[in-house]
């Protein structure tokens, strides 16, 4: 008799695309296949730099739609969200969205870490909640909105990060999730609730922040009346862990203390699996973080560049009549001779603006060649990023104690044959490049286990082993 076949769907939105996936599992064996994507990118508004919202919505229903045509008869069994931390939109009493989500990139949080000083030491604020007053923090939007905009705090009722305002168009949920809250900068470590004494002494309301999920649960129903597809209507929608680079960590279960990683997309997150909450001594000096990956696991980062600096110079050249892919970028990489680096870290390449002329200036006064055609800049870029990962990657071996053997990347730049071999050679470590859809797989094997398809961490490990092996040793 044929195992029955489940039909489970991810929605990945990343800080630059979006992508819906559908799952395929049968028995211990997965298939997955992206049956929607979508770019979308900031756009001015209200003086911000603003996310469109109306686009990610639109782009989300209509990869659900697709999905639920390519399940069929058999339906959909689950729906979850993952994204990035720290961009969020505000719900006003009569639940609308009044306050859509602002960029991290926006210059409101220029200058806000250093007037964190005043009130709080940086090992502190560390040891408090896990990160220092990075200007991206969701605090440090807070306490700049406190200072400029305390009128939309005060009108808010109810604060929700990316992954949670999908899940509240999708079932009305208003709660967000413990990976989430562990990435916010507003939970406390010590009590595991909203840090409200930290919050109140930085002058920030907090009668808006939502119940956290602690564990993987139905979060919810999709409505008979919704604009999605009507064969939708009761699909449970699941909270696995919002916060994609936790959720993508699903792939490697089980996860044990020493396994290194490397989420590579538009941003990277460097991390090491603790198991149990660790700070580190130095975190302030050592530019370290500390995130919960799929409860009750956690882990120690270094937070860094990642695929932005290129996606930044596509659009250039795109703008400039020049539409290249990552594959013919990557092979000219491969061909170019140019050895010129530059330090990804540095500020000037963290906003939008001309990525291209950064570069080069960056390359000029370094003493090192400037990049002249779109192969060399990439082989800058990925070179770059190695070393940077590299130094990365001493740093958490350093602080934690432990030593790394291999290094697994996970997501987009796992695709990236040549990026990956760099990192390999810079580390001096074994690198297991992918899964590309880490995100999604991760979520999708989490939904199962809410679902009651799959089992213990040993089911995902045999799912993984069965469905994936393709997955490339460097």
């Amino acid at each position: 008799m044929a195992e029955k076949t489940h039909h489970l769907v991810a929605v990945d939105l990343g800080a630059s695309n979006g992508r819906v996936v559908l799952g395929r599992l049968s028995g211990k064996q997965l298939r997955i296949e992206v049956v929607h994507r979508f770019e979308h990118r900031p756009r001015r508004a209200d003086g911000r730099l603003r996310w469109d919202w109306d686009a990610i919505c639109s782009g989300m229903f209509a990869g659900l739609r697709a999905a639920a045509e390519q399940a069929g008869r058999d339906g959909v069994a689950a729906i979850s969200c993952s994204s990035w931390a720290q961009d969020f939109g505000l719900l006003d009493e009569a639940d609308n969205l009044f306050y859509p989500p602002v960029s991290y990139r926006d210059e409101r949080t220029r200058g806000m870490p250093d007037s964190f000083r005043e009130i709080i030491a940086p090992g502190e604020l560390v040891r408090r909640v896990g990160c220092g007053a990075l200007p991206v923090t969701a605090l440090c939007q807070l306490r700049a909105m406190s200072l400029a905009e305390p009128h939309v705090l005060q009108r808010a009722r109810r604060l929700l990060f990316m992954a949670d305002l999908a899940h509240f168009f999708l079932c009305g949920s208003r709660s967000s999730d413990w990976s989430m809250a562990t990435a916010s900068q507003l939970r406390n470590l010590g009590t595991g609730a909203w840090d409200t004494d930290l919050l109140d002494d930085l002058g920030i309301p907090h009668h808006f922040l939502p119940e956290v999920v602690t564990r993987q649960r139905v979060l919810g129903c999709v409505p008979a009346e919704n604009p999605f597809h009507p064969s939708l209507a009761g699909v449970p929608v699941i909270s696995t862990a919002g916060h994609d680079t936790a959720v993508g960590t699903a792939c490697m279960a089980p996860l044990h203390r020493g396994d290194f990683f490397l989420n590579l997309g538009t941003w990277a997150m460097l991390g090491c699996c603790t198991g149990d909450l660790v700070m580190p001594e130095d975190p302030v000096g050592d530019n370290l973080t500390v995130l919960g990956l799929v409860h009750p696991n956690w882990a120690v980062f270094r937070a860094g560049a990642g695929l932005w600096l290129l996606q930044e110079c596509r659009r250039l050249w795109r703008e400039r009549g020049l539409d290249t892919s990552d594959e013919q970028l990557t092979a000219e990489a491969e061909r170019a001779s140019i050895d010129s680096r530059i330090d990804p870290a540095e500020a000037r390449f963290h906003s939008p603006g001309n990525m291209l002329l950064e570069i080069a200036r960056a390359c000029h006064q370094a003493g090192g060649r400037v990049p002249e055609s779109p192969g060399e800049y990439a082989k800058v870029i990925f070179d770059s990023l190695a070393y940077h990962y590299a130094g990365g990657l001493r740093r958490l071996e350093r602080v934690l104690g432990l030593k790394a053997r291999r290094l697994r990347v996970l997501c987009g730049g796992s695709r990236n044959g040549y990026l990956c071999g760099r990192i390999a050679e810079a580390c001096g470590v074994e690198v297991l490049a992918g899964p590309a859809e880490a995100t999604a797989i991760g979520n999708i094997l989490l939904q199962a286990q809410v679902m009651g398809i799959l089992g213990d961490d040993d089911d995902l490990t045999r799912v993984m082993e069965e469905s994936f092996a393709s997955t490339q040793e460097l």
